[in-house]
């Protein structure tokens, strides 16, 4: 169960983000108290989320180089695959949260079921997954389904489409190597639900668009007795 110190640390964070304010428009943006704000960031494990600075008053701001480390608990990574991480992290974690965990205005996330770092690691294998989809079968200006649709209708068959995905997402890892990417993906089951995502739905696509591929997949799961989409 998630405590309350947790819950609000992850409100907290996610009020500021780009912000350097006082405790004043902390409690402003946050809804929290200021018992609850100087409890946060006076507790020891919550210091490597919270930068503060005083000069004529207190200042807080957000960190972000404990994602990096957070990340590295689950991983084995080199030191220069590290400073790739951090970098990215560094230059777009804080814009990409801003931008695709907005709702209704807000920034914000559930933490009655998941803490902060658990919610930003989950942002990292989900879209790592994703993106690692697209490298295995991007081909110049196409998305290469060759190897897809022949495993799927167990022939050899060549193909290849314009796919309509908010690519602008993926911009977070673009320029993390695919080698890390691919073992932040299997840090949890998000980053193979991703990847088994886009298979999916291009299979349901190209099935209902074209019967005679539909027919093949039927053909090919009863033969192989086994499904296509558990292919790993």
């Amino acid at each position: 169960m998630i405590n309350i110190d947790e819950k609000n640390c992850g409100i907290l964070y996610l009020s500021i983000l780009d912000l350097k304010i006082n405790v004043e428009k902390c409690i402003e943006v946050s809804k929290l108290s200021a018992d609850e704000i100087s409890n946060i960031i006076s507790i020891p494990k919550f210091k490597k989320y919270f930068e503060k600075e005083s000069k004529n008053e207190l200042l807080i701001c957000c960190k972000t180089d404990w994602i990096t480390e957070e990340i590295a608990k689950h991983i084995k990574i080199s030191e220069s695959e590290y400073k790739i991480l951090q970098e990215a992290v560094d230059e777009k974690i804080i814009d990409h949260i801003s931008k695709y965990w907005r709702e209704n205005g807000k920034v914000e996330r559930d933490f009655e079921i998941r803490t902060l770092p658990e919610w930003i690691i989950s942002e990292f294998v989900f879209v790592s997954g994703f993106a690692t989809w697209f490298r295995e079968k991007d081909n110049e200006n196409e998305t290469d389904l060759s190897d897809l649709l022949s495993n799927a209708t167990g022939e050899s068959v060549q193909a290849s489409a314009n796919i309509q995905f908010d690519k602008e997402r993926l911009e977070l890892i673009s320029s993390i190597p695919t080698q890390i990417l691919q073992k932040i993906m299997n840090i949890n089951p998000a980053g193979k639900i991703a990847y088994r995502s886009l298979d999916m739905a291009i299979m349901k696509g190209m099935s209902e668009g074209d019967s005679e591929i539909a027919k093949k997949m039927k053909n090919s799961t009863i033969s192989l007795n086994r499904p296509w989409w558990k292919f790993w």
